[in-house]
């Protein structure tokens, strides 16, 4: 801050400091005092200008008259050219008070007579034509006046002039007036005024002191009662006195007084009662509480167990679909019947992924994990699977994606997947007929040049959504439309799209029309990945994976459910590997001491000896590099694969197995060159 503007500030400070300090009795006084000595002030220099003004006047107007008459008696010196005959009238003008000289000049300016004071002044002659016929001032100075009074012949009518005679100019008289009478009776005029002012402001001080002692006192006494009931003092009253408004605060204040005494009374015998109340509370407080933490430790022990006992059996339903499938030798039909197990199995675990996924939500477990992406494939993935859907019902798909979309971005893959995923599968669901349609463009936004905006939208052409049921359909376990045009589900895939897209920074917005169909779609910024960092995401081969090149390898399957060893023995063998099982990690253990595999599929819940603590011994014994392990696990949570990985895993795969995953994993853990085989 400069200084020009702390200077004002530090006065107006120290003025508002002492307001707060002083009294209301000594803000009055003062405030009073200078108003008071302001007007006196004013009004004297007012009344001294105002009667100055009328003793100027008077004063000039007798210079002039005592001018006029001079010049009157000059007439006969001046014609006759003799002193001597005004010299009585120039010394009785003298007499005259504040006349300082008198000068009779004759027409052409030479002196004729002068008596009094030498005073400097202008000897010019005024010009004949400009003279006037009566007396006027010729100057002025801070002491004195000077006045001119022309002098002419006063001709007389005769019955024998023939043209009228005019008067002559015969000379000037010069009079020299002071000021010494207009100043003194100013400054008399000015002490009396001020005097007076004074005098009637002293008294009205007076009154005002008197009558602000009868405010103060008053408030005082009331003050002072108030600070003794502060300090806790018992049965404090304040006195009634002063004007009526005082009077009205004191009886106000003790009232006030007695209804807290009766309150404190009263809330004295209910402090009595207190810490017993409060201990009741408490404990009421601990058990509620107590309950609460078993009740979300046995809802995530519960979700936890469902999930692990549902995926376990998926796991070999999906695992076996998929073999099957890849059968050269199947009919259409068997195809269909085998497509409709996994993509029902699918259903299933998107119904188990949403109940556990709205639990993390709740818990404010979920975190976001971008990764490099290409939009394009992303959302041809998503096509393909909603397409079959498409097709069993009959319904037209369509993808589209804007020539503005970037090829690469950073975004929670997975997380995207299953957004799109659960809006398209409820449109598929609620259309009979007709379209449903998927686009993604860029929007227009005010960003850095490596973010960008894209709108994702889903549109179909179904039964639509009542207005009053719009905010419902985000709210867990709803549905919306009455029972009969309701489908399966569990009314838990809007509320969690809708957390899901909040933690990516947007929202689900819907436009729809009972029986014109509906439209979902949500905007999302996320940064753009360059041309070099998007060349290093390595391309999914729509190929099928008939065996690698090189030596033959040997991976130990560990699992105490014989389904799921079955089940990827039965995936891993026709690829070529020698395949090796256990039950537990004891036996895991063992036969990696025994078979040296190159490669261990460790599940993690078993008897005897779990998945993880079997890491960490193989960990003791083997590095990563040497002995890599594939972590699997039919409980998918965050903290699972935590521990995994946190035990020695190099890898973790959620159950049910996709194959394409597990041979990823493979492949990167044994650096493996597949083989392919087009489809």
């Amino acid at each position: 801050m400069s200084s020009s503007q702390t200077q004002p500030t530090i006065p107006i400070r120290r003025w508002t400091d002492w307001l707060h300090r002083s009294t209301f009795q000594r803000q009055l006084s003062v405030a009073v005092t200078i108003g008071v000595i302001l007007m006196a002030l004013f009004s004297s220099v007012g009344s001294a200008w105002q009667g100055s003004r009328h003793i100027k006047e008077t004063l000039l107007q007798q210079g002039e008259r005592i001018a006029t008459s001079l010049a009157m008696q000059s007439t006969l010196a001046l014609l006759s050219s003799s002193p001597d005959n005004v010299a009585e009238a120039v010394g009785a003008t003298l007499t005259f008070p504040d006349v300082l000289r008198a000068e009779i000049r004759r027409a052409d300016g030479s002196l004729l007579l002068a008596r009094g004071v030498a005073v400097s002044h202008s000897d010019a002659v005024m010009p004949l034509r400009a003279l006037p016929k009566e007396a006027y001032i010729e100057s002025e100075t801070e002491d004195a006046w000077c006045f001119v009074a022309p002098v002419w012949t006063r001709p007389t009518a005769s019955p024998f002039d023939v043209q009228p005679s005019e008067a002559e100019y015969l000379g000037y008289v010069r009079l020299v007036h002071s000021k010494n009478t207009l100043t003194r009776m100013m400054a008399n005029i000015f002490v009396v005024n001020l005097t007076s002012s004074f005098f009637f402001a002293a008294l009205f001080l007076a009154a005002i002191r008197f009558l602000s002692g009868r405010i103060t006192r008053p408030l005082h006494v009331l003050s002072g009662a108030m600070a003794r009931a502060e300090r806790g003092e018992a049965n404090v009253r304040a006195v009634v006195d002063g004007p009526k408004d005082i009077q009205a605060m004191a009886l106000a204040f003790n009232r006030m007084i007695t209804v807290l005494q009766d309150r404190g009374d009263e809330l004295q015998s209910h402090r009595e009662h207190l810490e017993d109340l409060v201990r009741e509370r408490t404990a009421e407080l601990r058990q509620a509480k107590e309950r609460a933490e078993e009740a979300s430790q046995a809802k995530s022990a519960f979700l936890a167990r469902m999930s692990h006992e549902l995926r376990t059996p998926l796991n070999a339903i999906m695992g076996y679909a998929q073999i099957l499938k890849m059968d050269k030798s199947l009919t259409s039909r068997q195809l269909t019947g085998l497509n409709t197990i996994h993509s029902s199995g699918e259903h299933l675990l998107l119904l188990i992924i949403d109940i556990l996924d709205l639990s993390r939500i709740e818990a404010g477990k979920v975190e976001l994990n971008p990764t490099t992406v290409q939009p394009r494939e992303c959302l041809a993935s998503v096509a393909d699977i909603i397409r079959v859907k498409a097709q069993e019902k009959f319904l037209h798909f369509e993808l589209q994606c804007a020539d503005d979309v970037p090829p690469a971005v950073a975004i929670d893959e997975k997380r995207l997947r299953q957004v799109l995923l659960n809006l398209l599968s409820n449109a598929v669901k609620f259309t009979q007929q007709g379209l449903v349609m998927l686009s993604v463009h860029r929007q227009e936004r005010d960003l850095p040049a490596d973010q960008v905006c894209l709108r994702f939208e889903v549109q179909d052409s179904g039964v639509g959504i009542a207005p009053e049921e719009l905010d419902r359909i985000f709210e867990p376990f709803e549905q919306a439309g009455d029972e009969t045009s309701r489908s399966g589900g569990t009314g838990l895939g809007l509320a969690i799209s809708r957390q899901l897209v909040r933690l990516m920074g947007g929202d689900i917005q819907v436009i729809s029309q009972p029986g014109r169909g509906s439209r979902f779609m949500f905007d999302v910024i996320v940064p753009i990945v360059t041309a070099q960092e998007s060349a290093a995401l390595v391309n999914e081969v729509q190929a099928h994976v008939s065996g690698y090149a090189g030596p033959r390898l040997t991976i130990l399957i560990v699992d105490d459910v014989l389904a799921n060893r079955t089940m990827l023995v039965d995936l891993l063998k026709p690829l070529g590997f020698d395949l090796a099982e256990a039950s537990d990690g004891q036996q895991a253990l063992d036969q990696v001491r025994a078979l040296a595999p190159d490669l261990v599929l460790m599940d993690l819940a078993m008897p005897v000896m779990d998945g993880l603590e079997a890491t960490r011994r193989l960990r003791a014994e083997y590095t990563m590099a040497q002995l890599p392990v594939i972590a699997l696990s039919a409980n998918a949570s965050q903290e699972s694969r935590e521990d995994a990985l946190g035990a020695g895993a190099n890898a973790f795969l959620p159950k049910p197995i996709e194959r394409s995953s597990l041979l990823k994993r493979v492949g990167e853990a044994l650096s493996l060159n597949w083989v392919f085989e087009a489809p």
